[in-house]
């Protein structure tokens, strides 16, 4: 039960999150409709590759330059250590509900 109320929360959040970004890249847009074009590049979020594999990324007007291996590397110990926690936790649970169950 609240598995599937976190789960929920969790997906609408996702969603708000997503739509606040779409909404501010148009609203950018928009006034640049008004205004005109600026000299600077937009401000939300933008990525540009330069050489070598490396790549620029703008997300709300800071700027940051990322390699391609370091950014993988770092989102899979990420991952990594993420599963392994869950993978901890789901096997004391099952551990601990079965020493129900153990015959006395």
């Amino acid at each position: 039960m609240v598995v599937n109320v976190t789960a929920k929360l969790t997906g609408l959040l996702l969603i708000l999150f997503l739509g606040i970004a779409l909404g501010l890249q148009a609203a950018e847009k928009g006034i640049y409709k008004v205004e005109g074009l600026p000299e600077q590049k937009p401000q939300t979020f933008y990525i540009k590759k330069i050489d070598n594999g490396e790549m620029e990324i703008a997300v709300m007007g800071k700027h940051v330059e990322a390699r391609p291996k370091e950014m993988v590397n770092y989102v899979s110990s990420l991952g990594n250590s993420l599963g392994q926690a869950i993978k901890t936790g789901i096997q004391q649970a099952v551990d601990w509900l079965s020493s129900y169950f153990e015959p006395s």
